[in-house]
């Protein structure tokens, strides 16, 4: 038996291979069945066809050839165990000796007999010879593909991902069992104590939910019980088995590490938390102290408001200029959206912001209720977003609104018929959208805002650049009016 690394060698080895194809035929008449030598399929090898367990030619001479996927010398220190495979099926073969050593890829002829160790079908090996050269090694079957059925891919190479479920050792070597990705199955991942790298498989580093990936053969234990039948996933390498994420282990050391860091700074901590408690607390008593003078500061302001608002209230009832009577309530309604600002304000949390939305909705009610006899004519529709604004923006805001709406009430809608006033207040791509409407008659064809000279249409054009929005307005005789504003967030 000698080691053939040329294309001289690879000749002799398909020239061997014919001759030993041709050779039962020979030989038959003079040998009886056990003595007989042939090429054997591993499938013919592990044939059972009464079920017994047991196959049917076990004892007798064969001949198998396939390309090793381990290094001889590997799975066991002192004897010859190995794998070899095909396209489609794989061997286990054994022997007391290893005459001569071989890699993963090389070709192998094997001749012995068929024979069984804990179930594990075999062939003990009488003499083999080795290939090498131009043979590579196969390639691996994905471990998904053969958890479905891995009766059918014995003693062939297989790999894949997955996540550990549990690990342990049993009296003959440790293991692992990982649930497999994309499916429902799991597979034992095993080392045998008579490795010849057993200790270097570090599964002291491995913890329940580490995801790792495995590459190794496929083979079993116990297959004559089936209720104790397994599967297993041989390890070849310490380089068959990586992680694919950081170990939980590692984890375990940063945190611990971590920890210990927590721990040394604890003490510094403390005694700066105690220092800045200290701070804190008269800061925070300050701005307690400041946070009740601003909200009595917004109170008074409203109650203010509501003062001027109750004195222009009794100069209502003491003239009876109608001319005054309509400049004096527009004013009342002026200070009111003001007023209603400096409420809302006293009623937030940070005194700084308020809801848009539901300000102009509180003061379109209001407005509404002002004008009584309209009280059952005219709907309200309203559509709000909620967008926090500033008083800075809120009190123009809220005056453009008070100015459009009361014109609305005193120029779109008559008393019996059906009115309708809609407000819509949107925010989008950093602008805000502001629109009133109505479905009163609408402006004359030849209205003009900027030739209005009335105080309202005034100040709704000086609100709006107070804004910096633009202004649209969309009208027609007998078809209502529609003011949109667009407004800058900021």
């Amino acid at each position: 038996m000698s080691k053939h690394s040329s294309v001289f060698g690879r000749l002799i080895f398909t020239g061997f291979l014919t001759l030993l194809a041709v050779l039962p035929f020979s030989a038959q008449a003079q040998t009886t069945p056990t003595d007989t030598v042939s090429i054997w399929s591993f499938d013919r090898i592990r044939q059972d066809l009464n079920g017994d367990q047991v196959p049917d030619h076990k004892g007798e001479n064969v001949v198998v050839t396939g390309i090793a996927n381990i290094n001889s010398g590997i799975l066991h220190e002192k004897f010859l165990q190995a794998f070899i495979q095909n396209d489609s099926s794989g061997m286990s073969i054994f022997a007391q000796d290893i005459e001569t050593p071989f890699q993963a890829g090389d070709s192998l002829v094997v001749m012995g007999y068929i024979d069984q160790y804990n179930g594990l079908i075999e062939v003990q090996v009488n003499s083999y010879s080795v290939y090498s050269g131009e043979s590579k090694l196969p390639v691996p079957i994905p471990l998904t593909t053969v958890a479905e059925k891995p009766s059918d891919y014995l003693g062939m190479m297989s790999e894949g991902t997955g996540r550990v479920i549990e690990k342990g050792s049993t009296f003959n070597g440790k293991y692992l069992i990982i649930s497999l990705e994309e499916s429902i199955k799991s597979m034992m991942v095993y080392v045998s104590n008579f490795h010849l790298h057993y200790q270097d498989f570090d599964f002291e580093l491995i913890s329940p939910g580490d995801v790792i990936h495995v590459k190794g053969i496929i083979t079993e234990y116990n297959p004559e019980f089936p209720e104790q039948r397994s599967y297993k996933l041989f390890l070849r390498t310490p380089a068959d088995l990586e992680f694919e994420r950081i170990p939980r282990f590692y984890w375990y050391l940063i945190l611990a590490g971590l920890g210990i860091l927590v721990l040394g700074t604890a003490g510094w901590i403390f005694g700066l938390r105690r220092r800045v408690d200290t701070k804190t607390r008269d800061i925070q008593k300050s701005l307690q102290e400041k946070d009740m003078l601003l909200r009595e500061i917004h109170h008074r302001v409203k109650n203010s408001l509501a003062i001027v608002s109750g004195l222009i209230e009794l100069q209502l009832g003491s003239t009876d200029s109608e001319k005054a009577i309509n400049v004096l309530q527009d004013s009342q309604n002026r200070i009111h959206s003001v007023g209603l600002i400096h409420e809302k304000l006293y009623q937030t949390e940070s005194l700084s912001d308020i809801d848009l939305g539901n300000y102009i909705k509180d003061l379109v009610e209001a407005i509404h209720g002002t004008f009584t006899e309209f009280k059952d004519d005219v709907i309200l529709n309203f559509d709000l977003d909620t967008i926090e604004a500033d008083p800075d923006m809120v009190i123009p805001c809220g005056l453009l609104v008070n100015e459009l709406v009361v014109n609305t009430y005193k120029h779109a809608f008559k008393k019996g018929k059906q009115g309708s006033l809609n407000v819509i207040l949107k925010q989008k791509n950093g602008k805000i959208l502001l629109q009133i409407s109505d479905n009163g008659p609408g402006l004359p064809s030849n209205f003009q805002m900027e030739q209005d000279g009335s105080l309202g249409t005034m100040l709704i054009s000086s609100f709006a650049d107070q804004l910096n929005a633009e202004m649209k307005i969309d009208s027609g005789e007998g078809t209502g009016i529609t003011f949109t504003f667009t407004i800058p967030k900021s």
